[in-house]
């Protein structure tokens, strides 16, 4: 078994190892060794692997994967080989490292709130690149929270992340685990490792963590969503935390210079330019289908199809809601033929008592179909001529 360095120590950025054995890579182009020691931290239990880089006699090599395999070696993937019996002085990237244990850290905390205040157990973790999530089981098979339960899980954390706890990591006896009061059983039953977040948290883990509940910053829940029957909890901490907040205040300054409002008013503001844009949206296609209306008055002809009122009409772009209306109420009335391009968009369209299939028509003339009394579909505007030629010929 590789001797893992990051039990003792998760900011042990470099060390020194030996390589044991060597194998072929899984990606074109690499090599895969395992170490007699290492720091790396290996893809487990949701947190994903650390990179960084080997440095030995004769040159380097980018650390792209880690795993571990069932018995216990480390695997590392390494862009280029090193021969077995080779010391390695390994690089950790601390950043990604840093980055991963304020995540792991906060999820730890997050679902010890949960189980405490709202007796959910969490059941699935994943770190991902801009956010984290938990997979919860909530009592009543619950997939939501109230923003009153957010907010108050979010309360509970971030005053504790405050404390300053210590966070504890070790490998107890078996009589000192037994009498452990841990929030959930261990999943292994060799080489439990215990984490203990002062005296509010306290859960078998093999990842990397903070030394104290400090070191976490903070943490800000982002969503809560149905997920396979559970509530998936989606969060962020520490730098992530920051550089959210810093991005929303920098969008809130600009949208508040924008319209002329202080931050906290952004949201009433918003909500009444709403309502007007809206209000204004429904006089604007009051006008537009009334204009609609007025056109296909104006081309109304009686000659071309006997005992029915034909209206063929182009016009220019313009609301889709004015049109569907203003199509809708002209076709209300007995009689009636409608042949309009709108742009490239066809509607053809008749009333109830007019014996003509509109939907085979387009389709004649054009790309499109729908009911016998209304269709829609593209081509160009000429097509509203050539259909009104074919009507006035087949329904002489």
């Amino acid at each position: 078994m590789t001797e893992r360095l990051y039990y003792e120590n998760a900011y042990l950025w470099e060390f020194d190892g030996t390589v044991k054995r060597t194998r072929e890579g899984k990606k074109p182009g690499t090599r895969e060794i395992a170490l007699d020691r290492s720091a790396f931290y290996p893809t487990s239990g949701g947190q994903p692997f650390d990179t960084g880089r080997m440095v030995f006699d004769g040159g380097e090599a980018e650390v792209t994967g880690v795993e571990a395999d069932r018995d216990g070696e480390v695997w590392h993937t390494v862009s280029r080989a090193i021969p077995e019996g080779t010391a390695v002085h390994g690089l950790i990237d601390g950043k990604r490292r840093t980055d991963h244990m304020e995540q792991h850290g906060g999820e730890h905390m997050l679902a010890g709130a949960v189980w405490e205040k709202l007796q959910g157990t969490t059941i699935g973790l994943h770190l991902g690149p801009e956010d984290s999530t938990i997979d919860v089981e909530l009592p009543g098979e619950r997939t939501h929270l109230t923003e009153e339960e957010i907010r108050m899980l979010e309360d509970t954390v971030n005053e504790r992340i405050r404390l300053d706890a210590p966070i504890r990591c070790w490998f107890p006896a078996a009589e000192e685990l037994a009498s452990l009061p841990l929030r959930k059983a261990p999943t292994v039953s060799e080489h439990v490792r215990i984490v203990a977040m002062g005296d509010f948290e306290m859960v078998a883990c093999g990842g990397t963590h903070p030394s104290s509940t400090g070191r976490i910053g903070m943490i800000k829940i982002l969503s809560v969503t149905p997920a396979r029957g559970k509530a998936r909890i989606a969060f962020v901490c520490g730098g992530r935390a920051a550089a959210l907040f810093q991005k929303y205040m920098r969008c809130a300054d600009k949208a508040g210079a924008a319209l002329s409002c202080p931050v906290d008013k952004l949201s009433r503001t918003a909500s009444e330019l709403k309502s007007r844009l809206a209000e204004a949206e429904r006089t604007a296609n009051r006008y537009a289908t009334k204009e609609l209306l007025e056109k296909f008055r104006q081309a109304e002809s009686t000659e071309d199809v006997k005992g029915i009122t034909l209206s063929a009409v182009t016009a220019e772009e313009t609301d889709a809601r004015a049109v569907s209306a203003a199509v809708s109420e002209y076709i209300g009335d007995k009689g009636k033929i409608l042949l309009l391009a709108v742009g490239e968009k066809l509607t053809f369209a008749r009333s109830a008592d007019v014996k003509a299939d509109m939907a085979e028509l387009i389709r004649r003339v054009g790309r499109g179909g729908g009911r016998p009394d209304l269709a829609g579909g593209a081509g160009i505007p000429e097509c509203v001529n050539v259909a009104r030629k074919i009507l006035k010929t087949e329904m002489k």
